[in-house]
């Protein structure tokens, strides 16, 4: 599963813990820029992975520019069979977006969240087999 939140997003949803448990043996992809440290959602979310023993792992561009940063979105979706995706407010924007977009164009179900003070909403979601409905909230 890929799980991406916006960069304006400086914390990890306790949404994430609840929904990485309703899907089974998951492993959890996360971006990673090339060079320097992850965001911050990223990096959250990589030691909320650890304190749940979920195997994860970080998918880094490959050299040449913003390209190769869209190129690693789709090869992370490739990889995926379910994309989570975290918004600040309740509008996609960003690259976060473009992962959602990736996940249509390869038909990965994928489940976005809008985040406001606390609260969360389903935002949107492409899942077309209802293969998780469970990620409904």
């Amino acid at each position: 599963m890929t799980v991406v939140g916006s960069r304006k997003l400086e914390a990890v949803p306790h949404l994430l813990a609840e929904l990485v448990h309703k899907v089974e043996d998951p492993m959890v992809l996360l971006r990673h820029p090339l060079y320097g440290e992850a965001n911050k959602f990223e990096q959250i979310a990589a030691a909320m992975m650890v304190n749940l023993q979920v195997p994860f792992g970080w998918e880094k561009p490959e050299p040449g520019g913003r390209a190769a940063v869209f190129n690693r979105d789709i090869t992370m979706v490739g990889k995926s069979d379910l994309v989570l995706a975290f918004f600040a407010g309740d509008q996609m924007s960003g690259g976060t977006e473009h992962v959602v977009e990736k996940a249509m164009d390869q038909w990965v179900p994928v489940y976005s969240y809008g985040i406001r003070d606390d609260h969360y909403v389903l935002i949107g979601s492409f899942d077309p087999d209802d293969l998780f409905p469970q990620m409904t909230i």
